[in-house]
């Protein structure tokens, strides 16, 4: 069966956060993800900066993604991910605290100058280091489209709008589809 636009995309997010490639999600991915995300950034290991960025995605592990582990594992499939947040459509505003987890977990991790938001500078080294699979072309693409004022910055407003919209807008046009690269039709 062919997948709508909307599994492929987040299936797609399920494979970039998978970040050993085992085939599942778990509290390690997000521990990998941290240390990529706080070495982008330039955070020393045992900084304040560093233990900061480790713990805004334990907290997106445990808020948003271990909620989503039906068979109690310890580990998210890809099967149990996308049944999660596909599911999510159905009441996105009752989501809307944990997707404002995962806004947090991305600015925690690549706001090196600690302004509240994200420069392209700093959305490049995020992007790089933590999705290592997506090229110089689709990050750039990807920050063109969801710096939907054109500041050259993306607030925490922007970048909720644009995870909001990723994983449960079936629009091909929202900005937002664009959150980890593109996505084909």
């Amino acid at each position: 069966m062919s997948q709508t636009f909307l599994e492929r995309k987040i299936a797609r997010c399920f494979d970039l956060l998978d970040r050993n490639s085992d085939g599942d999600l778990s509290r390690d991915d997000c521990v990998a993800l941290a240390r990529a995300a706080a070495d982008a950034s330039g955070f020393a290991a045992e900084s304040a900066d560093a233990r900061r960025v480790h713990d805004a995605y334990i907290r997106l592990w445990e808020v948003l993604l271990a909620p989503m582990d039906s068979d109690g594992n310890g580990r998210i499939s890809r099967d149990e991910y996308v049944t999660a947040v596909t599911g999510l459509s159905a009441d996105p505003d009752g989501y809307a605290d944990s997707l404002g987890v995962a806004v947090d977990a991305f600015v925690e991790a690549g706001d090196a100058d600690r302004d509240g938001r994200l420069s392209q500078p700093e959305f490049w080294a995020l992007y790089r280091a933590t999705f290592p699979s997506l090229g110089r072309e689709e990050i750039v693409d990807a920050f063109r489209h969801l710096d939907r004022n054109g500041d050259g910055h993306l607030t925490r407003q922007e970048l909720s709008q644009s995870i909001r919209e990723y994983l449960l807008s079936e629009d091909v046009n929202a900005p937002g589809n664009w959150f980890l690269g593109r996505v084909d039709i």
